[in-house]
């Protein structure tokens, strides 16, 4: 180990390997005693800062403590500019550049601190130049502290290949020894794998090729485990997965683990700082993207599996919760791969976001109406004015809801097509939810002949009113069957009436039976529909006289108003017996055909 003092006379050896030694316990003894825990190195000249460096590095490579190994190195790097190295490499290559720095100057030169000087005006000290485009100098920093410079850190591979053949100088007590696995190798390898080829010494470069084969090994491994139990595991809960499992879930899970394994085994080669930091950016970014990947994919899985079982549940509510947690997961996701990025980047994260604390203002009105789309989507997840496949109107727009976002909402239109609805207009519009009425109404006029007796009126509107009793979808609290005004061409009857089902296609579906029922009715009771007609009537003709002897023909239909009544109930329920079952047919599902046509499901029997 070097310290202050240059031999004077070469006669006197031995007394100047005793002054060093002396000096060199001295040093230790008064940095032990003085560096409190958590005190920073001196700083403060070019000279305390050279002393600050050779004396930490005393204690690291001395037999001391862990504890006081640990504190001297943190010293020893606060005199190092790690500027280029990026965070993540800062601690491990930082121990490194300080050993290397270490072993140079045992090699080089006994360091005389005398010459060294105590006050500097100028930036930066250069304290040697041992080759071109080299040097080891020492620079104010912000704070106008020293430390040595970025490019002395750079040069340390040059300067270690000009001293690699050289012994430790005379007058060094204490130098580095070989601690990693690098160095240990370094001692034992022939010197044909210890020469430097492109770049690498050659023992590198089959380490590296060692390395890249065991990632693609372990890359093998990981995909074919990974194939057997998760392919399985899907199966069994049934998640559905709209994207293929072995190219965009296991693949990128087995890239994760090569690298992976690529950003352990790598720093055990010791290659050049440069040369390390771009294969461990690089590892760090296969990492980075292969974890998202396989993240936003898992994300997808596990949404699936949730989507299963809220398709089991009778709320819609987390029908429309499972699609918004995925969206949040997949943008933490995202954002949490690019903030590791930008960190192996060696872009200072924090400053970037007090940056963006600069322009909040133009931020936020830019961002106005992605805030009112998020508002909008928390109104319908706590206020819940629709579900997912609700009917709904919202101004202009009507259709089913498919999806709800944070931005916008999905409704497929009747026509098939899809329109994104902005969130922001759920906060103030008027949302119409048709697929949450308890009954959906039908009202129309049936339109019968001019000639149509009054008693047959009757019967026909009491049959209509029997056969909405017994319809097992129509509600029987509410119904109105009346003669309800003399048109141009017909007389018209009001049938207004609710159907109780849970969809529009069922509801088609019972509309149409009802329709037929009332159809085959009126076949049943001569009630003749009227279509448009024009009548010319000729008051001037005189109009024959006919004298039969025939006898009257009987009467088919009733005569009183309390006969018809009861003569429309008995041929409506003649009716119904006759078209109807027992069984009551449930609603319409598009998987059964049965359950579409109109079948003969059962009616309610008539009350006593």
């Amino acid at each position: 180990m070097q310290f202050p003092g240059r031999s004077s006379s070469p006669a006197a050896p031995s007394l100047n390997r005793h002054l060093h030694r002396a000096v060199t316990s001295a040093a230790l003894f008064l940095l032990l005693a003085q560096c409190a825990p958590g005190q920073d190195a001196d700083r403060s000249t070019p000279r305390e800062t050279f002393r600050s460096f050779l004396v930490n590095m005393i204690v690291y490579s001395s037999d001391t403590t862990e504890a006081a190994q640990k504190k001297a190195i943190r010293h020893s790097l606060q005199t190092l500019d790690l500027g280029d190295i990026p965070l993540a490499l800062r601690e491990t290559q930082g121990i490194d550049v300080a050993r290397d720095l270490k072993s140079f100057l045992d090699r080089y030169e006994l360091v005389d601190l005398d010459e060294i000087p105590e006050r500097f005006d100028g930036v930066t000290y250069v304290w040697r130049k041992p080759a071109a485009n080299t040097e080891v100098a020492l620079t104010r920093d912000e704070d106008s502290l020293w430390l040595f410079t970025r490019k002395t850190v750079a040069s340390l591979p040059v300067l270690l290949e000009m001293v690699r053949d050289n012994d430790v100088v005379e007058g060094v007590e204490q130098t580095v020894q070989p601690d990693n696995i690098a160095d240990w190798l370094r001692q034992r390898l022939p010197d044909s794998l210890l020469n430097r080829g492109v770049y690498f010494e050659n023992w590198q470069w089959i380490g590296l090729v060692i390395i890249v084969i065991l990632g693609i090994l372990v890359e093998r491994l990981v995909i074919t485990f990974l194939s057997r139990y998760i392919i399985r595991i899907v199966k069994r809960s049934r998640a559905r997965a709209d994207f293929k499992l072995n190219t965009q879930l296991i693949k990128p899970l087995g890239i994760f683990a090569m690298a992976l394994l690529w950003s352990a085994l790598l720093p055990t080669l010791d290659l050049t700082l440069r040369a390390e930091a771009i294969l461990f950016f690089a590892t760090q970014f296969v990492i980075a993207a292969s974890g998202v990947w396989a993240a936003y994919r898992l994300v997808d899985l596990v949404s699936g599996y949730f989507a299963v079982l809220a398709s089991r549940t009778e709320s819609k509510f987390d029908d429309m919760v499972v699609p918004m947690i995925r969206r949040a997961l997949k943008i933490i996701v995202i954002a949490f791969g690019l903030l590791f990025i930008a960190d192996n980047l060696n872009i200072d994260i924090t400053s970037l976001l007090a940056g963006l604390g600069i322009g909040g203002i133009a931020f936020a009105l830019a961002a106005k109406d992605t805030v009112e789309n998020l508002f909008g989507s928390l109104t319908v997840m706590f206020d819940k004015p629709f579900d997912i496949g609700d009917w709904i109107k919202v101004g202009d727009l009507e259709g089913t809801v498919e999806e709800v976002g944070f931005r916008s909402t999905r409704i497929r239109t009747f026509y098939n097509s899809q329109i994104s609805m902005p969130n922001s207009r759920l906060v103030s519009a008027a949302v119409d939810n048709l697929g949450r009425r308890q009954y959906r109404r039908l009202s129309t006029k049936l339109g019968v002949q001019y000639d149509t007796p009054p008693e047959k009126i009757d019967a026909f509107c009491e049959g209509i009113r029997e056969i909405i009793r017994r319809h097992p979808y129509t509600r029987k609290d509410f119904y109105m069957v009346y003669f309800n005004e003399f048109a141009d061409f017909s007389l018209n009857i009001l049938l207004y009436v609710f159907h109780e089902t849970p969809d529009w296609a069922t509801e088609l579906r019972e509309r149409h039976r009802l329709l037929l029922d009332i159809t085959r009715l009126a076949k049943r009771l001569g009630v003749e529909f009227a279509f448009p007609t024009q009548t010319l009537h000729l008051s001037s003709m005189p109009q024959p006289v006919h004298h039969t002897t025939d006898p009257v023909p009987p009467r088919t239909s009733p005569e009183r108003i309390d006969d018809a009544v009861l003569f429309g109930r008995r041929e409506a329920d003649a009716l119904l017996r006759e078209h109807w079952s027992e069984s009551v047919q449930p609603p319409v599902h598009f998987e059964d055909p049965e359950s579409m046509k109109p079948g003969n499901g059962s009616a309610p029997p008539p009350k006593e």
